[in-house]
């Protein structure tokens, strides 16, 4: 029986007992493995859409969801809200936004059109950066752009766009609506006006209730991001938000840790301030009891969701609750693709990303290329812990599902960490699923970790081998 992936329980006790009181500057992975080990840059994007083509032709992967990015977001003092990881560009007004879409997004996306022919749309976000900095006359091209690459639209697709409270307006959330989008994503992050003001960001409290009074009267289901773990955030002050936030009636509340790390202002300048992690430990039980008092259902890791809202869709980012087939295009700057189905042969399944230097982007565009700059070509084992990674997200394995998938009991392939998890109360095992429970969505980096721990030695060594083949010290194997 295949046990190639687990470390033994011995280490995963040890790993546990070392790490629980400590911070994980990398935080829940929705994929394997960190794209620090993305290192072919030469992706086939060509092969890899035949690939779909040839699924789809069989009757499989006709299901793809999108991810559009925009590069900008406001300036802000200290640069990048204090703790943002991700790559963007200062706003420096709506020509710079315009110029991106028409010529450069809108052609990306034309390359791709072929390649998803018969594609089915299951719902698309639109990320960033931050997407609500465009004007509303843009809304409705957006939309152009997605129903020209995906003319079949899901019954239940879930059509997202995200934005800052301040940025959103009367006017352009009718415009979101009027063309098609059906939710928002509030980056609220704080309500609390004096820790929000650490981020340097401008908002107010009225921006944040004034944008959900739009989106009620416009019929767009809404959710609002907030994190946890802020600097100087105490319990007590979470607990006001997060009371405040239920009594807005929010139905659908994305509650996350904050990760810190990198040359940001809040690790380099607010480092002493943040709470410890079992300080964030306490919060996230305290949260999740009081969220549940409420009424709210945990869905994800970070996800709550109240029944009973008129507008509720089914989003949930990063997630998936099948093992068989998972297919995400990424459109835009430094957006991720992942291509990943069992029915293909080892190694042609991908994960790669779009230039993280907006004139590299925009350069590969302009010649008529795909803008990736590097990827990763999973084998069996990669595409397996990605498919556990992106399911346990969602609190739980279903082991039939894994077993028909793989033909493998997805228990034995990582019996050892799962022996060690429910030794220490973080997942309960039962015949049919494996599921996080207690503490134990809260250490899902850790779990992931763990789970990873085996496949990440196999990929060090490699790069250890290539370097050497590279200097000549080994042999180039056929």
């Amino acid at each position: 029986m295949n046990r190639t992936l687990s470390v033994d329980a011995e280490f995963a006790r040890r790993y546990i007992e070392s790490h629980v009181d400590k911070r994980q500057v990398n935080k829940i992975q929705h994929a394997f493995p960190s794209p620090r080990y993305w290192t072919e840059n030469q992706v086939p994007v060509g092969e890899v859409l035949e690939d779909r083509r040839t699924l789809r032709a069989a009757g499989r992967g006709s299901v793809v969801n999108l991810y559009v990015g925009v590069p900008y977001c406001i300036k802000t003092e200290p640069a990048k809200c204090g703790y943002c990881l991700f790559p963007v560009e200062d706003f420096v007004g709506n020509d710079a936004i315009e110029d991106y879409f028409f010529n450069y997004l809108k052609k990306e996306a034309a390359m791709y059109k072929e390649g998803l022919e018969g594609a089915t749309l299951g719902g698309v976000y639109f990320g960033g950066g931050t997407s609500n900095l465009y004007k509303a006359s843009m809304y409705s091209e957006l939309m152009t752009l997605v129903r020209d690459l995906f003319p079949t639209i899901g019954p239940d697709a879930d059509l997202t766009l995200e934005g800052l409270p301040q940025l959103f307006s009367r006017d352009k959330l009718l415009a979101i609506k009027d063309a098609g989008m059906n939710r928002v994503s509030i980056g609220v992050q704080q309500i609390n006006e004096h820790l929000n003001a650490l981020s340097g960001r401008k908002q107010t409290t009225k921006h944040v209730t004034n944008t959900l009074d739009w989106a009620r009267e416009f019929g767009l289901s809404c959710n609002v991001d907030i994190i946890f773990g802020w600097p100087q955030q105490t319990v007590s002050t979470m607990v006001k938000d997060l009371e405040t936030i239920i009594s807005w009636g929010v139905y659908d509340i994305t509650h996350y840790e904050m990760n810190v790390g990198g040359p940001t202002d809040f690790a380099l300048n607010h480092y002493h301030e943040l709470p410890t992690t079992l300080d964030n430990l306490e919060m996230y039980k305290v949260s999740r009891d009081l969220l549940k008092s409420h009424g709210f259902e945990q869905i994800t890791a970070n996800n709550w969701r109240k029944p009973g809202d008129p507008t509720a869709r089914r989003y949930e980012e990063g997630v998936t609750r099948r093992f068989d087939s998972m297919d995400t295009v990424g459109l835009g700057y430094a957006a991720i693709t992942f291509f990943g189905d069992t029915a293909l042969a080892d190694g042609r399944n991908w994960s790669y990303i779009n230039w993280r230097v907006l004139s590299q982007y925009k350069a590969a565009i302009d010649e008529g290329r795909f803008p990736v700059e590097c990827g990763f070509r999973h084998h069996s084992e990669d595409f397996q812990v990605s498919m556990v990674f992106r399911n346990l997200f969602a609190l739980a394995l279903d082991r039939g599902a894994y077993r028909a998938a793989f033909g493998v009991d997805v228990y034995d392939q990582f019996e050892g960490v799962w022996t060690a998890l429910e030794e220490y109360g973080m997942v309960r095992i039962t015949p049919d699923r494996i599921s996080l429970v207690e503490d134990g969505p809260f250490y899902t980096p850790m779990v992931q970790a763990l789970l990873a721990e085996r496949r990440y030695r196999d990929l060090k060594e490699r790069v250890v081998q290539d370097k050497a083949r590279v200097a000549g010290l080994l042999p180039m194997l056929s």
